[in-house]
C-alpha cells in the first residue's frame, strides 16, 4: 500500500477503511481539514459516486476556492451545481474559466470584470486577446492598465494613458516598455519620485536629467548612484 502517494497517515486511512455508505462518510469527513478530504476521496477513487458531489458541495457551500479546488482535484471537470457558488469569487472564477473550462464562461464575467486585475488575468489566460468590454474596469488602476497595454495590447493603449501616468511608477515603466522613448507628459510626475526620476534618467533618457536632479538629490541613495553614474 503506497500511502506517501497521498499523504496518508495509517491513521486515517483506519478511519476511513470499510466505509460503504454516504451517511458515514459524510460523517467521517466533517471534522476533516481540506487537503485530507481530497486525499481522502483521491485515495478512495470516491470521485466516481454519484453522491460525491453532493458530500462536497454540502461541506463546502461557503467557500468558492475549496469548490474550485474539488473540481479540479477530485471530479476533474466542470461542476454545474457548484458554479453558481465558485462565480461569487472574481478569483475562483477566473481560475474555473482556464483551469476546468478551458474556455470562457459567459455567466461569470460580470463578476471577473468588476476587479482589474482577474479582468487582465481572464483577457490574458482565458480570452488570449483584448476584452473591450473590460477595459474601462483595468483602466482603472495604473498597474494593470501597464500590464494590459504590455501583455495584451502589446503597444501604447492612449485611452489609459491619464491614468498610467499618474504613478510614477507605472508611468516610467510605461515609457520605458511600451513607449520606449521619452513621455514628455508624463515627465513632471515620474519627476516627484527620487526613485524613478533616477530609474527614468538612467534607462529612458540615457543621460542627466537636469530638470529632475534637485528631486533625486533629495534621496541620498539615488543621488550617490547618479553622480557615480553619469560621472560629475
Amino acid at each position: 500500500m503506497n500511502l506517501s502517494k497521498y499523504g496518508l497517515s495509517e491513521e486515517l486511512l483506519i478511519i476511513f477503511d470499510h466505509l460503504t455508505d454516504e451517511r458515514k462518510i459524510e460523517t467521517a469527513i466533517q471534522s476533516r481539514i481540506f487537503n485530507d478530504v481530497v486525499r481522502i476521496f483521491t485515495y478512495y477513487e470516491l470521485g466516481q459516486y454519484p453522491y460525491t458531489k453532493k458530500l462536497l458541495l454540502k461541506k463546502y457551500r461557503n467557500s468558492p476556492e475549496d469548490l474550485y479546488y474539488c473540481a479540479r482535484d477530485i471530479i476533474g471537470g466542470r461542476w454545474p451545481e457548484a458554479e453558481p457558488i465558485i462565480m461569487t469569487s472574481t478569483e475562483y472564477a477566473c481560475y474555473y474559466s482556464s483551469d476546468i473550462i478551458n474556455g470562457r464562461w459567459p455567466e461569470a464575467e460580470p463578476i471577473i470584470m468588476t476587479d482589474p486585475y482577474y479582468a487582465y488575468r481572464y483577457a490574458c489566460d482565458v480570452i488570449k486577446g483584448r476584452w473591450p468590454e473590460v477595459e474601462p474596469t483595468i483602466m482603472t488602476s495604473p498597474e494593470y492598465a501597464y500590464i494590459y497595454s504590455r501583455d495584451i495590447i502589446q503597444g501604447r493603449w492612449p485611452e489609459a494613458e491619464p491614468i498610467i501616468m499618474a504613478s510614477p511608477e507605472y508611468a516610467y515603466l510605461y515609457s520605458r516598455d511600451i513607449i520606449q522613448d521619452r513621455w514628455p507628459e508624463a515627465e513632471p510626475i515620474i519627476m516627484a519620485s527620487p526613485e524613478y526620476a533616477y530609474l527614468y534618467s538612467c534607462y529612458v533618457i540615457g543621460g542627466r536629467w537636469p530638470e529632475a536632479e534637485p528631486t533625486i538629490m533629495k534621496d541620498v541613495y539615488y543621488w550617490l548612484y547618479y553622480k557615480s553614474l553619469f560621472k560629475f
